[in-house]
């Protein structure tokens, strides 16, 4: 039995003293130059992209938007003293909100880097999460409102 490397038929000799035999290919791959990896980038792309990512983390960090989004998240029932909601659907008041926060910081975060990879344009991310959040915003706020009258 031969290794990936040695023929499978034996020739003359004594192979125990020979040295390997390489894959032909090997040998382009010692010839080829090292991959550089090559950005395209606008600058008006990367100068939205920031001042963008800025404006955002300005609106999350230094004003009142989350406690006005998010403010719903106090009325939410907590416990057994809760009347049924009907499909249960109270139960997913806190996980849209925070998947809500969560995949906008992913689209922030990661979108950027992922588009700059791929040679696409970034400034868009930051809209997405914004949009992200005020959707998880909007439909957290009415599955409060809608499970409040059970509530009482």
């Amino acid at each position: 039995m031969a290794t990936p490397h040695q023929p499978d038929r034996p020739a003359p000799g004594d192979h125990t003293d020979s040295a390997p035999v390489l894959h032909e290919d090997a040998a382009v791959y010692d010839d080829e130059a090292p991959r550089v990896l090559r950005l395209r980038v606008a600058k008006w792309d990367v100068t939205c992209t920031v001042l963008l990512l800025i404006l955002l983390a300005y609106l999350g960090l230094a004003t009142t938007w989350p406690a006005r989004l998010f403010g719903f998240l106090g009325d939410v029932c907590d416990g057994e003293s809760c009347g049924p909601v009907p499909g249960g659907i109270d139960m997913y008041i806190r996980p849209i909100a925070w998947g809500g926060i969560g995949a906008a910081i992913a689209a922030a975060v990661l979108g950027p880097l992922v588009s700059l990879l791929k040679g696409w344009y970034m400034s868009f991310w930051p809209v997405l999460a914004l949009t992200i959040v005020m959707v998880s915003s909007v439909a957290g706020s009415l599955l409060t409102t809608f499970s409040q009258r059970y509530w009482a």
